[in-house]
């Protein structure tokens, strides 16, 4: 009996810890026990998640999905005064959950063929073969593209030196690589400042001594000079997105078009090719506390295939840089809807808060 009125004292008190969520009716008919009817979780964690997903900053960063879990790396920067990090990783297996690890490069294994640090890079994950992880990546002040590899996406990586040059590339600047695989095959993307080129690349991973990255075929023009940070996202073999930033006045806004094959043509809604004077369509703009968008690293698709995730950065207002003077760009997990035939519903902007739905 004292149990039973302990049970019924401890229910009781309980009836004042539940939340909105839950309503509580009382068995009449019954003991007297209240009966509980969960009608949903009403907990944000539940249904959204936060962004920026990650802070302070993922500077001109990249995104990749490994075999179960997702790593993000930043260009080389300080997120504390003083100290160093050279390209610092954080993993997650959801995207919306992040965990700091180590830093891609060791101290005494940095790229050194330009005295100066890493400020963008892509990574992606050729799982064909050995080594299996692959970045490409420019230096500050540098005229060229280097490129490293790994046996795991957080690294360390071992630096190979470059890849490619701006002269290679008939131009005078090269910036901003994005590396994807399809399969076995690997497509490099560049910026110079006649546009944005795509070409497929050779790897062989077989052994770590042997390790090496080779240009194959000819480049070809994707993006106009006006595009930059360019990703492409591949939702199927025959339907490609090519994501980039584009300037807007004093600002920047990440913007679309679509292809059938990874080498174009990419074509805006009324079948313009940005590869000459169209910007494609309006994707994420900015809002009014994370302001411009810019440098699309990868993007992801849901089981449910009705949302694209992309990943990017953006910039909140008032905070431009850390303490240690270098940018603060935090990373941002923007959900945004496809339509039925194919194009995305409506632009976003970069939003600070509860974001939903959640990644699944």
């Amino acid at each position: 009996m004292k149990n039973i009125i302990k049970y019924i004292a401890a229910v009781a008190c309980m009836g004042a810890l539940v939340p909105a969520g839950m309503t509580s009716c009382t068995d009449m008919g019954g003991d007297g026990v209240d009966s509980v009817i969960w009608n949903g979780s009403q907990n944000p964690d539940n249904t959204s998640f936060h962004n920026p997903v990650i802070e302070p900053s993922v500077e001109a960063g990249t995104v990749v999905k490994g075999a179960s879990t997702f790593v993000a790396i930043s260009s080389t920067t300080q997120w504390a005064k003083g100290l160093t990090n050279y390209c610092p990783t954080l993993t997650t297996t959801n995207l919306m959950n992040w965990t700091v690890a180590n830093d891609a490069f060791e101290k005494t294994a940095i790229p050194s063929w330009n005295d100066s640090r890493v400020n963008s890079l892509s990574i992606d994950y050729a799982k064909t073969i050995k080594i299996c992880f692959w970045m490409f990546y420019t230096l500050e002040g540098g005229d060229g593209i280097g490129y490293a590899f790994s046996t795991s996406g957080q690294g360390p990586y071992t630096d190979k030196g470059v890849l490619l040059t701006a002269a290679d590339a008939g131009a005078t600047t090269i910036k901003n690589p994005f590396f994807i695989v399809a399969a076995t095959n690997y497509y490099l993307c560049y910026t110079t400042e006649n546009g944005t080129y795509i070409q497929k690349i050779t790897l062989k991973g077989a052994k770590a001594d042997a390790a090496s990255a080779a240009l194959s075929g000819t480049r070809t023009l994707i993006g106009n000079a006006n595009m930059d940070d360019v990703a492409i996202f591949r939702k199927s073999s025959s339907e490609l997105y090519l994501m980039f930033t584009v300037k807007n006045g004093a600002n920047t806004e990440i913007r679309y078009a679509r292809a059938g094959s990874f080498t174009g043509p990419y074509l805006d809604k009324s079948g313009n090719d940005v590869a000459t004077t169209s910007n494609g369509e309006l994707l994420i703009e900015g809002g009014d506390v994370m302001i411009n968008p810019e440098n699309p690293m990868r993007a992801f698709m849901n089981s449910d295939q009705t949302h694209v995730y992309v990943a990017y950065n953006a910039t909140e207002a008032g905070t431009a840089q850390m303490k240690s003077g270098f940018a603060r760009k935090p990373m941002l997990i923007t959900p945004i809807e496809l339509g039925d035939d194919g194009w995305f519903k409506s632009s976003v902007k970069a939003q600070k808060g509860w974001t939903s739905p959640r990644y699944e």
